[in-house]
């Protein structure tokens, strides 16, 4: 028994015992915080103060070794009881490769303005479309989604662009082969994304390179054992704010005023009919108000995606393969997005020298609703508000429909219909597939030779298919039936590209040299269809009409159109040069050839420069190095880009098929012929050209604990294409090259390892960019250009509320001033034979209103600018300004034990909205006979003219002045001081948005691997996560962060940070599971 007793003893002993570990760095400094662990095991500590952890280790496995910023060792310590472990500078960052143009460097050796994020930072903000997951995670890089429709279009701005009518989109390149959109990529399929921000880095893609590049790696295939890897998730939404409107009392006695006002007895009995006399309406305080947001934005919505991945192969072939399917249900009902994506690569070492690769993306999504906004007829957000609170008495009658003809049922039903059900007339569906296949060789010819052989075929099949109800604003135009239209594109393009890298080392170790040479052709063509149908049978259903096009009885349009194919012919080429790893220069040139301009202007030269110092790497700074700071880099470039993303074939005149509505030819028949276009040709016209500079410091502290750069630019855009209105016999608008801007920016990005444990650990980023834009010069000598929102249409088309102006950036808005509203003091007396009030003398009238009121006590009050005494057209100023002063983001990460959560918040500072929505819900804007309004506009916050006590109207100054003014003074005008067609951009509806929002809040847990090892899972991890769980701002609309179309049907860089119509943001909680096998 004792013997038993003494070998368990030794035996515990052996498995206990206790190793005393010293951990130093290269100069014999303490390590402070560095993890030691028993291999395999949860055996161990961190360092404290002097560099030492004792660790209970069995003496079987190794202790393993690491830090922050140093590399890992591991140590065996059979035997031992007391070791020392000297750890070395873990470059591994700085060394890490990072795609540039046609190729990659370490990140040490970037001589340009560069950021990247990593594809697992990405994946970590559950969203379908990859852009909205940039936000707020890079400096100088802006992304608005332009509203909150599962579709929406998002604006990547790289420091702000430069062209004023042409693309400030930049360029995305996704695996070397250039695309027009990134949303048709899963989130799950990325290795990174690369910005690449000044033209020493972007000159390599010369004419398309001036608004920045955006390079997206997917992942590559990996070899060795096969594994399978899940990704889902299940999301629910809500609409994130709700706006206030009047209450069913507050309603009922808004349009009872209006009655009186029109001092109209019909119109009087006619509310009297629809809600009941005036002695009755305070019953009106117990009836709850119809819920329009919540019937338009209150659709059950669960999105979901599932992503599946399988990577695999030997040391030779290796493979991988991914299947997305998400979908992106709406607030709205009937209006979601769905995409099925897939993505297959495959590597083969083919022998020594010699390397195959090819990847093929696949994806078809479908988008279903019209959304809100857009467009020319459809159901608007302000609906939403203005439509009626209450149906007045005949929610208290029950129809006899026995006793009604079918033509009185009708049109019953189509006068309750609700919001969603009008939604649904107005139908659209969208499809859009893309195909892209890719295939490349490297060869490597003699060792410091290599050749990149590279080919690529893209095909996108875009449609749309619009069809409008009996009842919709479309059809009352056709007869009131049915009506549609049906959009094709098909989009082909080809690439091949050839890159030769010549890397001698016959200069010694000292200097390292890499040169770059390659060339590129790429060919796009197009062509699409167009069919338009009116007068259908109300009994076919959308599909139905698509299905038997040929089938309506009223007009029926048939157009096509084959584009002219655009070809560019590229040549470049790049050398990099480093002398002791503390010297580096790059030069880079680029020659584009582009068939969009006229032969004697074909070829556009590109060239960029840059250099930077490795100031760490200096002898004098050894005292410091590796101490308390590890990295120092300044860099300086120089670049010119160009820009050719204009129109095709503007520099030839064009002829349009007239569709027969003139008289050509003999007799009176309209015949189909040719008309020319209206905009002149100009084959003068050239590239856009956009020159550079910046400067930056890259520097890192404690090991790297600390990272980031401190960046300045100067940009500057020259021979900017204009559309100018011209007199000329049958033309009205010219191209020409004739304008320039700049735009100045300072940007600064942090990156933190806050805290680095066992079982804790804490990392942060913060990202804050200035960006100041200026019109230098327009065409032909102009100081200003006028755009018009046209938001309202027709009704505001004679109001240029966006003037490009030199001296000023783009984006800023012009309108009147308020001066609150009329008071009783501004008048003289009151007419009541003429019912209209006279001013005092001095105080200004206007004609702009147009109200029911006139100008009286409590109408709207514009600045008189002039001081003329008339408010007119020249009291016109600068009433806002869309750009904002800093933009950027901030962000925490980090694990607690087994858990791990994040944190990403976005900010905007110092820009305005055009709160369009709120003109129109605010006043009678063509919103029908009963209007409901924002509760701002009810009669005990704002002006009123009826007396609160007999309910009369009151038009006696010294009546109005008692209830409106002095103690009682209400907080704004009527709301019926402008007409009913009459909206003004006014500095009220021009509102500070800057915001902070918490983006996104994920909270996960991954299961100890010793428990799903045993059901044969590597990895699982649940996870939480809310989105747009909160947004502190003072903007009354649904969102600050909104650039809506307005009425056109894409976004305007012209008129830019609109809200009118916008689709409300949802705020998103979602349920996910990350599975490896």
């Amino acid at each position: 028994m004792a013997l038993i007793v003494t070998l368990l003893m030794i035996s515990g002993g052996i498995s206990a015992q206790t190793v005393k570990v010293t951990v130093k760095d290269s100069h014999g400094e303490a390590v402070i915080g560095a993890s030691v662990i028993e291999q395999g095991t949860r055996n161990g500590g961190i360092t404290d103060f002097d560099g030492i952890c004792n660790v209970k280790a069995s003496g079987e496995k190794p202790i393993v070794v690491s830090y922050i910023g140093m590399q890992t060792k591991t140590v065996n310590v059979k035997g031992k009881t007391e070791i020392t472990v000297e750890l070395q500078e873990d470059a591994s960052t700085l060394n890490d490769l990072v795609v540039i143009g046609y190729g990659s460097v370490r990140k040490k050796d970037l001589t340009g303005s560069v950021a990247t994020v990593k594809g697992q930072d990405l994946v970590k903000v559950p969203v379908t479309n990859v852009s909205e997951a940039l936000t707020g995670k890079l400096a100088g890089v802006q992304v608005t989604t332009t509203d909150g429709s599962p579709d929406a279009d998002i604006l990547i701005r790289v420091r702000g662009g430069g062209s004023i009518t042409g693309s400030n989109s930049p360029l995305y390149v996704v695996d070397g082969f250039q695309t027009s959109t990134i949303s048709d990529i899963s989130p799950n399929d990325i290795e990174d994304i690369t910005v690449l921000k000044d033209a020493s880095s972007t000159a390599i893609y010369g004419a398309e390179g001036a608004n920045g590049v955006i390079l997206i790696t997917t992942k590559s295939a990996k070899g060795g054992k096969t594994t399978v890897n899940y990704n889902g998730y299940l999301q629910t939404k809500t609409v994130a704010k709700r706006l206030d409107a009047m209450n069913t009392y507050d309603y009922v006695m808004s349009n009872y005023e209006y009655a009186l006002l029109r001092n109209d007895q019909s119109t009087l009995n006619s509310f009297y009919q629809k809600f009941g006399v005036y002695d009755d309406l305070y019953l009106y305080k117990s009836i709850e108000a119809i819920d329009w947001q919540e019937d338009m934005f209150g659709a059950d919505v669960l999105s979901q995606s599932h992503n599946v991945s399988l990577n695999g192969g030997t040391d030779k072939t290796k493979f991988s393969l991914s299947g997305t399917y998400d979908y992106n249900g709406g607030l709205m009902p009937d209006n979601d997005f769905s995409r099925m994506a897939f993505m297959f690569k495959l590597d083969h070492q083919i022998n020594k020298k010699m390397k195959f690769s090819m990847n093929a993306r696949v994806s078809d999504q479908e988008v279903n609703g019209q959304g809100t906004q857009g467009g020319t007829y459809k159901i608007r957000t302000s609906q939403a508000i203005t439509s009626v609170a209450t149906n007045g008495l005949s929610e208290f009658i029950t129809p006899d429909f026995g006793s009604m003809s079918d033509e009185e049922i009708n049109e019953w039903n189509n006068s309750h219909m609700t919001l969603a059900e009008q939604a649904a007339r107005y139908w659209r569906k969208r499809n859009q597939r893309r195909f892209n296949f890719n295939a490349a060789l490297d060869w490597e010819i003699i060792k410091p030779l290599k050749a990149h052989f590279e080919g690529g075929y893209g095909y996108a099949f875009n449609e749309t298919k619009n069809w409008w109800g009996a009842t919709t604003t479309n059809a009352s135009y056709v007869g009131g039936q049915p009506l549609a239209e049906w959009t094709k594109q098909n989009q082909r393009n080809l690439r091949e590209s050839v890159t030769l890298t010549y890397s001698p080392n016959f200069f010694g170790e000292d200097h390292k040299l890499s040169i770059m040479a390659g060339q590129e052709f790429r060919k796009e063509m197009a062509d699409d269809n167009y069919m338009y149908g009116t007068r259908y049978s109300e009994a076919m259903s959308p599909d139905d009409v698509f299905a038997n096009f040929g089938m309506g009885n009223g007009i029926t349009t048939i157009k096509s159109n084959i584009d002219a194919n655009v070809t560019t012919l590229s040549y470049f080429g790049r050398i990099n040069y480093n002398y002791k790893e503390r010297y580096l220069l790059t030069f880079t040139v680029r020659e584009d050839g582009s068939s969009k301009f006229a032969s004697d202007r074909h070829w556009g030269f590109f060239p960029g420069a840059a250099a930077a110092w490795r100031i760490i790497e200096e002898p004098w700074m050894e005292k410091v190095k590796g101490n308390w700071l590890s990295n120092l880099k300044l860099r300086l470039s120089y670049g010119k880009v160009g820009n050719n993303r204009i129109k095709n074939t503007t520099y030839s005149q064009l002829y349009l098929a007239n569709g027969g509505s003139k008289n050509y030819g003999v007799g009176e028949t309209a015949n189909n012929h040719l008309a020319p276009n209206s905009t002149i040709a100009n084959p003068n016209i050239t590239w856009e050209k956009r020159t550079t500079r910046n400067i930056g410091i890259d520097f890192g502290f404690f090991n790297e604990r600390l990272t980031g750069s401190i960046e300045a630019y100067w940009n500057s855009t020259s021979d900017l294409l204009i559309e100018h209105n011209i007199t000329a016999p049958g033309y009205t608008t010219v191209y020409e090259n004739s304008a320039s801007t700049s735009n100045k920016g300072f940007e600064i990005s942090l990156n933190a390892v806050i805290l680095q444990k066992k079982n804790f650990s804490l990392n942060g980023y913060f990202n804050i960019g200035f960006d100041k834009s200026n019109i230098d010069e327009l065409a032909n000598g102009l100081t200003e250009m006028p755009f018009k929102s046209g938001w309202a249409g027709t009704d505001n088309k004679n109001q240029e509320d966006y003037i490009a102006r030199v001296g000023q950036p783009i984006g800023t808005i012009y309108g009147w001033r308020t001066a609150g509203y009329y008071t009783t003091d501004d008048f003289e007396s009151y007419d009541p034979a003429t019912r209209t009030y006279k001013l005092k003398d001095g105080i200004a009238t206007t004609s702009l209103l147009g109200g029911q009121i006139g100008i009286r006590p409590g109408t709207m009050k514009l600045v008189d600018k002039d001081n003329n005494g008339v408010v007119d057209m020249n009291d016109i100023e600068i009433i806002g300004d869309t750009n904002p002063s800093f933009s950027g983001g901030f962000g925490f990460s980090g694990t607690v034990y087994d858990f791990d959560f994040s944190a990403n918040f976005t900010y905007t500072v110092g820009n305005d909205l055009y709160n369009a929505n709120k003109i129109a819900s605010s006043q009678r804007y063509r919103s029908g006979t009963y209007p409901n309004m924002l509760e701002t506009m009810s009669p005990s916050n704002a002006y009123s003219y009826v007396n609160p006590e007999t309910g009369t109207l009151m038009t006696s100054l010294e009546d109005l002045a008692k209830y409106n003014e002095g103690a009682n003074a209400k907080s704004i005008w009527s709301p019926f001081s402008c007409g009913d067609a009459v909206v003004l951009p006014t500095d009220w509806a021009i509102e500070d948005a800057s915001f902070l929002r918490l983006q996104s809040l994920t909270i996960g847990y991954t299961l100890p691997s010793v428990l799903t090892k045993k059901v044969g899972i590597e990895r699982l991890r649940v996870y939480v996560t809310g989105s747009n769980l909160f947004c502190i701002t003072n903007y009354s609309g649904y969102d600050p962060e909104v650039s809506s179309y307005a009425r056109n049907s894409s976004y305007s860089a012209l008129t830019p940070g609109i809200d009118y119509s916008s689709y409300p943001k949802s705020r998103a909680f979602t349920f996910g599971l990350n599975l490896t096998l």
